[in-house]
């Protein structure tokens, strides 16, 4: 594990309507985020659209309709720390706008409101583990071209087994495979969810090489895998494997 300075995370999963899809991601690229990426402590951006849902069969997820359900993609910023993304006290004691929102004009707010069950968290970064394919340098690191982007409630009597499988089976295995670029354990701020997982890889196929790895050096861990993590409930569609769309991978 490394130091690093952007320890605040903001990520909203949401559907879009396919029909407005690429005049919204279009918007978003090149309006929303440079406007939010201005904002003091914010660091880095990234947008991924979901290429597979829910990459398990042994996952138990929510089944509560008040937990939105979008997940088709996923936005995440990168900041200072989770003080980096306060609404501001205006939002509460006097019904103003939010620090993030105040300065987008109407049209912004429309396409906004374009998403459909969107999800948001705020999150602080607990544990980093980099792996072979960190190529990164200094101390922020934008996520990579691929991600398997988790995120659950744990049993308050199995937080600590949660820990133990992390750091003492997990995230170790994933760290000594190919592929593998970098791991991000989050525990959310604000939110439904108290738990993200954010594992990082070179590509979609990258992934499968990681897991096929695991599987193969570890039975052990897969083992004590398969019989703790139904204990976890995840969000609707969680995890999700999703690929960046910005910035632009280089070909």
């Amino acid at each position: 594990m490394q130091g690093a300075v952007d320890r605040g995370y903001w990520i909203s999963w949401y559907d879009l309507p396919k029909e407005r899809a690429d005049e919204h991601i279009t918007w978003l690229h090149d309006t929303y985020i440079p406007k939010i990426s201005s904002k003091p402590g914010v660091l880095w951006a990234a947008h991924f659209k979901t290429a597979q849902t829910a990459p398990g069969s042994h996952m138990r997820r929510t089944k509560d309709p008040a937990v939105p359900d979008g997940s088709d993609y996923v936005l995440i910023f990168g900041g200072e720390s989770t003080a980096t993304f306060t609404k501001g006290v205006d939002v509460f004691r006097n019904g103003g706008a939010s620090r993030l929102d105040r300065d987008l004009s109407t049209d912004d707010k429309q396409m906004l409101a374009m998403r459909r069950g969107e999800r948001q968290c705020v999150l602080t970064e607990e544990i980093r583990v980099h792996g072979a394919g960190h190529k990164g340098a200094g101390d922020t690191m934008p996520p990579g071209p691929c991600i398997q982007l988790g995120s659950f409630n744990c049993p308050r009597e199995s937080e600590d087994q949660l820990l133990a499988w992390y750091v003492d089976f997990r995230l170790p295995a994933v760290a000594e495979a190919p592929d593998f670029i970098a791991a991000r354990k989050l525990l959310a701020t604000s939110g439904w969810v108290k738990h993200v997982i954010m594992y990082e890889f070179s590509s979609h196929a990258g992934r499968e090489r990681v897991q096929t790895h695991v599987e193969r050096q570890h039975p052990d861990g897969i083992a004590w895998t398969t019989e703790f993590i139904p204990a976890l409930t995840h969000a609707p569609r969680s995890p999700v494997l999703a690929e960046r769309i910005w910035p632009p991978v280089p070909g």
